[in-house]
């Protein structure tokens, strides 16, 4: 093995001649002395400058940006956005031209009279026309929630969402039992209080029903604006009656204790026919 080693080593070694001769005269114009071991190190040092120039090349000029791992930050904020501008634009483009195909068909007197009320609405009709029609199970889907949440009478919004009203606070309590609608169809909260304690209305309103009720005991009904309906439950005196209008504020009920069970107010706020959680609305404690 050593011996085929070096006799390698050695036909690597060995120089050869390389002349250029003149054709017309036949004298040597050019010679070169070379052997394969200082052709192959000629050949690796050209291939490590070159690939070190280059690499120079590319490191310290503008050429890195083309390659994808080296872009920078700003540029590909800048490839982002252009590209939600240029989503937008296509989207705004699309309506642009169908708005211009609407006046067209208004112009050539496509659009027979009195059917329709604007163009938006021709508009929105035309993009209502390129949707992808529901599937079976699509529809079945819809069909199952529509059913589960007919009688739904909990409402989800906030009062954000659903009033500009401020409620003034009905007792001084504490809340015993939360909002759980869900749990013995308790639509309102319990507060806690003292024996003789007023009921204040939380927002001026008419009063539409008084009565008693074994479970709810004595109870008044109040509405206000913008469709809201307070409930007073578990009072011992109502001191309204059916049909007067009363303030925000103003002492409408006194509560007492019922037996053994200490004295406790059960409220509630009812929006347009759905059962709201009244912490959302007023701060109790």
């Amino acid at each position: 093995m050593k011996k085929k080693i070096g006799n390698f080593l050695k036909k690597i070694r060995i120089k050869y001649k390389l002349s250029v001769l003149n054709e017309n005269t036949l004298e040597e114009e050019y010679q070169f002395r070379l052997s394969a071991l200082s052709l192959f190190t000629l050949f690796m040092g050209i291939t490590l400058i070159t690939f070190t120039l280059f690499s120079i090349l590319i490191l310290t000029t503008p050429l890195k940006r083309l390659l994808p791992d080296n872009t920078d930050r700003k540029v590909r904020n800048e490839v982002v956005l252009n590209a939600l501008k240029i989503d937008s634009l296509s989207n705004e483009l699309s309506k642009r031209q169908q708005y211009f195909e609407v006046i067209r068909e208004i112009l050539a007197g496509d659009v027979p009279i009195d059917t329709t009320h604007s163009t938006e609405s021709l508009i929105s009709n035309r993009i209502e026309e390129k949707f992808i029609e529901r599937s079976d199970a699509e529809r079945a889907f819809v069909e199952q929630y529509e059913q589960e949440e007919k009688y739904n009478i909990v409402n989800p919004l906030t009062q954000q969402q659903n009033t500009n009203l401020v409620f003034f606070r009905p007792v001084r309590g504490i809340v015993s039992v939360p909002f759980q609608p869900r749990v013995n169809h308790h639509f309102g909260i319990d507060i806690s209080l003292n024996a003789g304690s007023s009921v204040s209305s939380i927002y001026k309103g008419t009063v539409v029903l008084t009565g008693y009720d074994v479970n709810n005991g004595h109870f008044v009904q109040v509405l206000h604006p913008q469709n809201f309906i307070s409930i007073y439950k578990h009072v011992a005196v109502v001191l309204k009656k059916e049909g007067d209008l009363v303030k925000t504020g103003e002492v409408i009920a006194i509560v007492n204790s019922q037996g053994n069970k200490p004295p406790a107010l059960r409220f509630e706020l009812w929006y347009e026919g759905r059962a709201q959680d009244p912490q959302d609305y007023i701060l109790f404690q």
